[in-house]
């Protein structure tokens, strides 16, 4: 009965050794002999095609036609039991069956030889072509953050830090924000409690600053901080921030210009076009404001982006960009501090860092710093 069903092997299948896949090869030939010669030499050949195998695919093949579940030899041979004799049914469904298990086993280690020779072949292959491994660099951000922190600790700064989550208190009222204040109002800040919000600037960092410790006080304030604004291409509900803090005796405007032209010339170069005006803010007084000529525009406020000319989106036509807040702190301020205005002065200055980022590279879109585009971030 065997025969006709081994002669579907093909013959040109070359036969390999199954003792170095199987040690117990030898005892298990002998075990179906001693129950059924027919079943042994069924097994035999079955094993040796498939230690003879030379790859994946051959290997696939051969299992195909031993143990395939429509033509397979050993499926055909189980399905013939039932014509058999009774007393042959028991002995040949047992010797098929241990035929079968063990040449499953020998495919499985068949399987794993031919894997563990494939890594083995690409391992040693020293004349395939290196691999760039993947490297990850600092976010524009981060780059942007760590070149003004440099920047300022030439200048004297020492950095300090405040919380994200701030109480109120410091948010607005330390800083001379009235109770009324349109800061104040949900639309415009994250409440996390009617006393405690999501810092709408790192201000609240000169307030902690200020109480813990005595003049002279130079101090950059990097961070997180969160406003409930309308997303467009210049405006985020959360962006970034530094701000600075000296306070001294005899502190003037014209150290505040002079340290705003340092920072400025050493971000954008020594021909980028600035201008200084009036600008109110709660916690400074005068207040200023640094703008620098639109980078997407270059300060005409007009852009053709392919659907004909238009207002930039950017500086909403006006040709600058707004880069930071500046001034000379209120004395209201200093009071809430416990510092005597009559005897110290100080000038602050906050500016975001994505503004700066996109100034610098003429980046059109606020949002595309946050979407983890990596062929946005990879040109950084």
């Amino acid at each position: 009965m065997e025969q006709p069903l081994l002669s579907t092997l093909d013959p040109g299948w070359g036969a390999g050794d199954p003792s170095t896949l199987i040690p117990e090869h030898a005892a298990r030939r002998a075990e179906l002999e001693a129950l059924d010669p027919a079943l042994a030499e069924l097994y035999v050949r079955g094993a040796e095609v498939l230690a003879g195998a030379a790859d994946a695919a051959a290997l696939k093949e051969r299992v195909v036609a031993l143990l395939g579940r429509e033509r397979g030899v050993v499926t055909l041979a189980l399905a013939g039991i039932p014509a058999l004799a009774p007393e042959q049914k028991k002995v040949r469904g047992r010797g098929l069956n241990l035929a079968k298990r063990w040449l499953e086993e020998l495919e499985k280690a068949k399987r794993a030889t031919l894997e563990q020779a494939a890594e083995s072949r690409e391992a040693l292959d020293v004349t395939l072509p290196g691999r760039r491994p993947w490297v990850g660099h600092a976010h524009v951000l981060a780059q942007i953050r760590d070149e003004l922190l440099d920047l300022f600790h030439g200048l004297g700064y020492s950095v300090a830090t405040s919380p994200e989550v701030e109480h109120e208190e410091y948010n607005f009222t330390r800083l001379n924000f009235g109770p009324d204040h349109p800061a104040r109002d949900a639309h415009d800040t994250y409440f996390v409690s009617p006393e405690v919000v999501l810092r709408t600037h790192t201000s609240p960092g000169w307030v902690r600053a200020m109480e813990e410790r005595k003049p002279p006080l130079r101090l950059v304030f990097p961070g997180r901080v969160y406003r409930a604004e309308q997303v467009d291409a210049s405006h985020m509900d959360q962006f970034h921030q530094m701000d600075g803090l000296f306070v001294d005796r005899d502190v003037s405007l014209a150290d505040l210009k002079s340290t705003l032209n340092t920072f400025a010339r050493s971000i954008y170069g020594p021909r980028v076009r600035t201008r200084i005006i009036p600008i109110y803010f709660p916690f400074v007084e005068p207040g200023a404001q640094l703008d620098v000529a639109c980078a997407i525009c270059d300060g005409s406020g007009r852009t053709n982006l392919g659907t004909g000319e238009q207002r930039c989106p950017v500086c909403k036509g006006s040709g600058w960009s707004e880069l930071l807040g500046a001034g000379m702190v209120h004395p209201n301020v200093f009071r809430a501090v416990g510092y005597d205005p009559e005897e110290v002065t100080g000038f602050a200055f906050g500016m975001g860092l994505e503004r700066i980022a996109m100034a610098r590279y003429g980046i059109p879109e606020i949002r595309l710093f946050l979407e983890n585009d990596l062929r946005f971030l990879n040109q950084f």
